[in-house]
């Protein structure tokens, strides 16, 4: 059995990674040309091949990487002749998957990204998704009813389960870790953030501010106003290392959220989308330290009361990962199901 998945993001990098490594077959990694995703498969010891190039922001040069990255996955495709395809939505890998009658084994978390959605599952064979997302949310995008598989869990699961031996330590260092909104995702384009102010609520606390920006002209914003007074992270770093160690994590995304929120450390997912995000709410009601927003002031609030005793605020969560199902698993079975 041969197995192609690809990889886009960050997360999809330990995703995909950590699902190759656990089904134990013949596979092939394919990224796309994004820095950092292609840095944290390098640090994971993954074998990749590199695929067509990544545009944040202007959409013809996205329409044109995507149609030359599709042309590239295809010639691929056709030479390595996958039985599935494992992805987190990935537009291109999908619709060549399609074209090619290759079963397609698409994972979804993120519904309130519409356009991916619409072009990623409508086309897949299998679509895994966390049981918090309602059903409805993920036929709406264009799903069949009987290509879902549901399952009770978070996709961070796959990768975070496993640095959790030595349990969870208070006393850490009064540093905040920053991860700026993903301005050049499709569901944000033109819309503002709150990382920029919020870097200056933790400084007033006390707090060191540490950042990871997504984009070079986020990196150039912090430097122009916050100068020396933040550490500015350049270089990909182990992340699930360093959430371990500081006393919160604010972030414009999820995935960090909730990795952080796994490990036990507080997190606050700023997401100036009107939208829920029922995977963080569903960790957030089984007692793990996230918290979301899409209110500044609510942000601002939230991160004073926690920084005032932060050791308070974080959680032991080895009991409750233990009632959340690993996706991995959901991939192998689906895998066994098939053949």
């Amino acid at each position: 059995m041969r197995i192609w998945l690809d990889v886009i993001t960050p997360k999809q990098a330990r995703l995909m990674s950590s699902i190759a490594r656990s089904v134990g077959e013949d596979y092939v990694i394919t990224v796309k040309g994004y820095r950092e995703s292609v840095d944290l498969l390098r640090r994971l010891g993954a074998r990749f091949i590199e695929v067509g190039n990544y545009s944040p922001r202007d959409l013809m040069e996205k329409l044109l990487y995507y149609a030359d990255r599709v042309k590239l996955l295809a010639d691929l495709a056709l030479s390595y002749e996958p039985d599935f395809l494992i992805s987190l939505s990935s537009p291109e890998a999908v619709r060549v998957a399609y074209g090619l009658s290759i079963r397609s084994i698409t994972m979804n978390d993120s519904p309130h990204s519409y356009h991916v959605g619409r072009l990623t599952l409508p086309l897949s064979w299998k679509v895994i998704h966390p049981k918090a997302i309602p059903k409805d949310d993920i036929v709406k995008l264009g799903a069949s009813e009987d290509s879902l598989v549901p399952y009770d869990g978070v996709d961070e699961v796959a990768w975070v389960k496993e640095h959790l031996e030595d349990g969870v330590k208070a006393g850490r260092d009064f540093k905040v870790f920053f991860r700026p909104e993903e301005s050049g995702a499709s569901y944000m384009l033109g819309k503002g953030g709150f990382s920029l102010r919020l870097m200056r609520t933790v400084i007033e606390c006390g707090a060191e501010v540490i950042v990871k920006p997504r984009y070079e002209e986020q990196a150039r914003a912090i430097r122009e106003i916050y100068g020396e007074r933040v550490t500015m992270l350049e270089d990909t770093v182990d992340t699930i290392d360093l959430f371990k160690r500081v006393v919160m994590v604010v972030t414009g995304g999820g995935t960090m959220a909730r990795e952080s929120a796994l490990l036990g450390t507080p997190s606050l997912c700023v997401f100036p989308l009107r939208t829920r995000l029922y995977v963080n709410d569903y960790l957030r009601d089984m007692g793990f330290p996230i918290w979301g927003t899409s209110s500044y002031e609510e942000a601002e609030k939230l991160v004073r009361i926690i920084l005032r005793d932060p050791d308070s605020y974080v959680v032991d969560t080895r009991p409750l990962l233990r009632n959340l199902e690993d996706p991995r698993e959901v991939v192998r079975r689906v895998l066994r199901e098939a053949l």
